[in-house]
């Protein structure tokens, strides 16, 4: 009998063989797909990923070191980036028990783990921080390079820097490439033969963090409108990181202050004049209770001038300006001792 089914079996192979091959090319082409679709799925892109303003999006073990990364971004004059910072102890430290809580020991130059007190861990790991964000913004690539470099380390600004100056996963492969290929190292796991860090980092790292957005129809809407607000604040968030520039007023110069907000309220089709003192005479007075996101926020005496305004940001609610100023541009913290020195008050775009 099992000699018998044996040729029978055989029979219907040869008479069927063409519709068994294309069964098999189907079902290894179906699981072809499937397996680049759970490869690729690690690599969508992160909408916000060129930017680091955004509520962190992280488990209590991560939230409830909040406090402490505030005091350290205050020290090192970053306390813009403290949600981010949170958004990326959550990928360096995940469930861990270590309390190295932003995995700062190599950045130290010592082996991993090496620290274990929170206080430390976040000192260095704000300090490195910083560190790469200066050197970012000093060589002019977008701010995920820097994420990047937070794990590739500060090499990586160098390889963007001279490679169009944008992140991409395919540079960071690139990168990995060459630094396992120098180093000798080989490895098995999902990164093969990308052996070197993770090439996936910012958008790990990013997913933590919750895009910026301000509700609408509620106490903090914009007063322009959804639409206009969105354009300008989209526009904003392109030049995140770039250094300020003096009399700059476009891209191909850079942005002092003023130069920003013209340049970003003309994206909704509002034309300001030149100048912080222009634009402060030509808008709306509103005390500071009535400041709504998209007003602006104006302040005197920041640097020597004639004029009584010198500065001028876009008032984001939530204690936050959006602005180019000596730090770079970004999001920055308008109850810092040194703006509520200077702050003169709140303007609108007239009518």
């Amino acid at each position: 009998m099992a000699a018998l089914a044996a040729v029978k079996g055989t029979v219907f192979v040869v008479r069927n063989w063409k519709e068994i091959t294309v069964g098999v090319v189907f079902a290894f082409i179906l699981m072809a797909g499937l397996l680049l679709g759970m490869n690729t799925s690690e690599q969508q892109p992160i909408e916000n990923i060129n930017s680091p303003f955004g509520a962190a999006d992280v488990p209590p073990n991560i939230a409830q070191w909040r406090g402490l990364v505030s005091e350290y971004t205050s020290k090192y004059g970053i306390p813009e980036y403290t949600d981010f910072l949170l958004a990326l102890m959550y990928q360096e430290l995940g469930n861990s028990q270590t309390l190295d809580i932003m995995q700062s020991s190599e950045s130290a130059g010592l082996p991993p783990n090496s620290i274990q007190d929170p206080v430390m861990s976040v000192n260095f790991g704000v300090k490195h921080f910083k560190s790469v964000l200066k050197q970012g913004q000093k060589d002019g690539v977008d701010f995920a390079t820097i994420v990047q470099s937070y794990n590739f380390g500060t090499g990586y600004i160098n390889f963007v820097a001279s490679n169009g100056g944008k992140h991409s996963v395919d540079l960071a492969r690139k990168f990995s490439l060459n630094e396992a290929s120098k180093q000798e190292w080989v490895c098995s796991d999902w990164r093969a033969p990308y052996c070197y860090g993770d090439y996936t980092y910012v958008q790990k790292v990013m997913k933590n963090l919750m895009p910026l957005d301000i509700a609408v129809g509620g106490r903090n809407v914009s007063p322009m409108g959804e639409q206009a607000f969105k354009a300008i604040i989209s526009e904003a968030q392109r030049y995140v990181g770039w250094p300020y520039m003096w009399a700059g007023a476009n891209p191909g110069t850079g942005f002092d202050c003023s130069g920003f907000t013209q340049w970003t309220f003309a994206k909704a089709g509002i034309k300001l004049p030149r100048t912080a003192q222009e634009q402060f005479d030509v808008s709306s007075k509103i005390p500071p209770a009535e400041a709504k996101p998209g007003d602006f926020i104006f302040y005197t005496g920041t640097y020597e001038t004639d004029n009584y305004i010198t500065h001028v940001g876009i008032y984001m609610g939530n204690g936050k300006m959006f602005d180019s100023n000596g730090s770079g541009i970004g999001m920055h913290d308008i109850d810092s001792p040194y703006w509520k020195s200077h702050l003169v008050g709140f303007g609108r775009v007239a009518d």
